[in-house]
């Protein structure tokens, strides 16, 4: 049975990362028997070239079973709207997954396997969590990684213990879940934007998977993460349990 998957990556000034990110992927998909990919880079105007890098390599690495498309946005219009655009363009090609990741190699495309092996088991939620056992966020100070792990506690304790990891971006929805979700209907913005689509998830999936995961810091260009998204998004899990109690 072939797996047609998408794989959604927002980008913006990663000119960096991406050759490298698309590469690992190219040889990661081409060991998985039974995979169809598409990779989608969903580019908000990235002055840095990121877009133009993208098309040039994706004549360099396509196969029967791999492409790689861009959709450029004009606007800067943050990670939930360009999550949303990304999930609908990939719907419409039909695919039976869609995997969400970071451009900046902090989510390891070697993990492609895992989310596989559970997609062929009938999972139609997975994600990859630092928070289970065999999961890690190795180049996190103390402070850094007590912070987030008493805020994914915090999370679990509102919206409840299905899933360890509320926060991360490394996951993996069926195409029907989605549906279901509809997530052009989230108002989240930003990181808020992963949560309330989890825990939407979490109430809808019928079968719920978590895969560990190591989380690395991105080595090459800025962190788009604000100092204030944490706090933000503490008071943003009490509305969205309100809102979809």
């Amino acid at each position: 049975m072939k797996i047609y998957t998408g794989i959604a990556i927002p980008t913006y000034n990663e000119i960096t990362n991406v050759d490298k990110l698309l590469k690992k992927l190219f040889e990661q998909s081409n060991n998985i028997s039974g995979l169809d990919v598409t990779v989608l880079i969903i580019d908000d105007d990235s002055p840095d070239g990121t877009a133009n890098l993208v098309q040039k390599l994706s004549k360099i690495y396509k196969s029967k079973t791999f492409r790689i498309k861009i959709l450029s946005r004009k606007t800067k219009g943050g990670l939930g709207r360009a999550y949303i655009a990304g999930f609908k363009k990939l719907m419409d090609m039909n695919v039976d997954y869609i995997i969400q990741m970071d451009a900046d190699l902090s989510h390891d495309p070697s993990y492609l396997t895992s989310f596989i092996v559970a997609a062929k088991k009938n999972h139609d939620f997975i994600v990859g969590s630092r928070y289970i056992l065999g999961g890690s966020t190795p180049d996190w100070s103390v402070l850094r990684r007590t912070l987030s792990k008493n805020g994914n506690l915090y999370a679990r304790l509102i919206l409840g213990n299905k899933i360890s990891d509320y926060t991360g971006g490394f996951n993996m929805y069926s195409t029907d879940l989605l549906k279901k979700i509809n997530p052009g209907l989230i108002t989240s913005n930003g990181y808020g934007f992963l949560i309330e689509l989890k825990y939407k998830a979490t109430l809808t999936a019928k079968n719920i998977k978590e895969i560990p995961i190591e989380f690395r810091d991105r080595v090459n260009g800025k962190s788009k993460l604000p100092k204030s998204t944490m706090i933000k998004n503490l008071i943003l899990v009490i509305i969205i349990r309100f809102k979809l109690k």
